[in-house]
């Protein structure tokens, strides 16, 4: 499929793929709109293996350079990508990426403090002195 439908037709595009029998699934829908497609319609008996992958068709096609190896070593292509296409890729990058950061810390540190109460909580309190 080309990938080009409407939210309504989601339903009947999960059907075909169950239909084909598919093993590999890439989701090219860019982010994080291929991820909450994949969590609304896909299932265990759609797809083997699903994967949201983003821009790598347009890699492939050629449509986007991709940056350089150093870039991708020092795991900035995101900035050559930035450079692209900044209208499109500001929010995502400057509002989203700092929101998640947040949320995962703050996510972390719930975890941390919710697992030392419960570390604790079976504790016998120490004895008044006499």
């Amino acid at each position: 499929h080309d990938g080009y439908f409407s939210d309504a037709e989601s339903p009947a595009i999960a059907d075909e793929i169950v239909r084909h029998k598919v093993d590999i699934l890439l989701v090219a829908m860019g982010t994080p709109r291929q991820e909450m497609w994949i969590d609304r319609h896909i299932r265990p008996e759609h797809a083997r293996l699903v994967f949201g992958v983003g821009a790598l068709f347009d890699f492939m096609a050629g449509e986007f350079s991709r940056a350089s190896k150093r870039a991708r070593s020092l795991r900035v292509e995101w900035l050559h990508r930035f450079r692209l296409e900044p209208k499109r890729l500001w929010r995502r990058y400057f509002v989203g990426g700092p929101i998640f950061t947040m949320r995962i810390l703050r996510h972390a540190v719930g975890e941390r403090l919710w697992s030392r109460k419960r570390l604790t909580r079976g504790r016998p309190q120490s004895l008044p002195e006499r």
